[in-house]
Formats: structure tokens, C-alpha cells, sequence
């Protein structure tokens, strides 16, 4: 039954997997614990077998995937800590499924807290996102207020656009100075 599963995951993953780079000496050496291992230890889907089996095929060896399976068992659980989760999460990584299941005892919490973090920093650049793309537009509303070629009609609208802006820097900087003493950041210059 087991070695029933191996070959359908096998099977399936194909489509699924990356291209695992190994070699024709890497197949005929034959070391899957230790591709097991690495790959359960860099956060690597189980699936990768199936990428090895296709390459090794094509010089007639056949991986061993119990043994495979068994050290990439050991290397994930290395892997799904707390720590690399919130780094992932940190990061704005997406979930890493390979640390489902049990496996997301630790890693999942990790991944929360990184990614509140992340959502955080991404409010605050939105913030001066939107702060530098006024500052931008009052420049470029000042500039066109500078040529004499404007109309009467023309120079009233962007003195109002001017006004608008003002205001929208004035609320952006006010917006920006709450978020940092909220979240105690450090000070943007303006």
C-alpha cells in the first residue's frame, strides 16, 4: 500500500514539481536520504521525488523514495519552525504548504505574527507612498502655475488643485506622525 502511494505521488507531482537539477552521477550515486533531507530542510515539497524519478529515468535508475520520504520527514521538521515562519510571514512570503498538517504547530503562529508585521510596514509605505505622489503633484502644479501662457480660467483651477494638495500633505503628514508613535517607528523627514 505504501509504496502504492509513493508511485501515484510520484506520478502526480510531475506536472506539479519544479525541475529538480541532478545529475546522471547524482542518480547512480543514489544518496535520496540525504535529497530527502536537504530538500525537507530548505522547505521543499515532498513532490521533488517525483521531478528526481523523471530525471533519473531517463538513465534507468529509479529513486529510492521510502528513503527519500523518510529524510525529507526529518529535514521539514527542521524546517516548520516559528522562527522561519515569522520570517516568511516577515517577508511577505506566501504560506509555505509544506509545513501543514502537524507541521504547522509552530509554524503557523511564526507565519502569523510575521505577516501582521509585514501588513504593518506595508501601511506605513502606503502611507508615504501617498504623501510622496502629492508632494510630486504640487510640484508639477507649481511648475505649470509658473508658465504665462495660462488662462485666467486655467491658472484658478490649478491655484484650487495647489490648495487641494496643501491640504491632502498636511493630512498625509498627520496620518504618517500617528502610525509611527502608534506603532513606534521611527520618524519620516519630511
Amino acid at each position: 500500500m505504501k509504496q502504492v502511494f509513493i508511485l501515484i505521488l510520484m506520478g502526480s507531482a510531475v506536472a506539479l514539481s519544479a525541475c529538480a537539477t541532478i545529475s546522471e552521477d547524482d542518480c547512480q550515486i543514489g544518496a535520496w536520504s540525504e535529497y530527502g533531507y536537504k530538500d525537507g530542510l530548505k522547505g521543499r515539497s515532498s513532490d521533488r521525488i517525483a521531478s528526481y524519478a523523471k530525471k533519473c529515468a531517463k538513465y534507468g535508475i529509479q529513486p529510492d523514495a521510502a528513503a527519500y520520504l523518510t529524510s525529507y520527514d526529518e529535514g521539514i521538521a527542521r524546517y516548520c519552525t516559528y522562527e522561519r515562519g515569522f520570517e516568511r510571514g516577515e517577508q511577505g512570503d506566501s504560506y509555505n504548504q509544506a509545513c501543514s498538517g502537524p507541521l504547522s504547530v509552530d509554524f503557523a503562529p511564526g507565519y502569523d505574527a510575521g505577516r501582521v508585521l509585514y501588513e504593518v510596514r506595508q501601511e506605513y509605505n502606503n502611507l508615504i507612498e501617498r504623501y510622496e505622489d502629492r508632494v510630486n503633484a504640487i510640484y508639477e502644479v507649481r511648475r505649470k502655475l509658473r508658465e504665462d501662457e495660462l488662462t485666467d480660467i486655467e491658472r484658478n483651477r490649478l491655484s484650487k488643485k495647489e490648495r487641494r494638495l496643501e491640504r491632502e500633505i498636511d493630512d498625509a503628514k498627520i496620518d504618517i506622525r500617528a502610525f509611527e508613535r502608534i506603532h513606534d517607528f521611527s520618524r519620516y523627514r519630511f
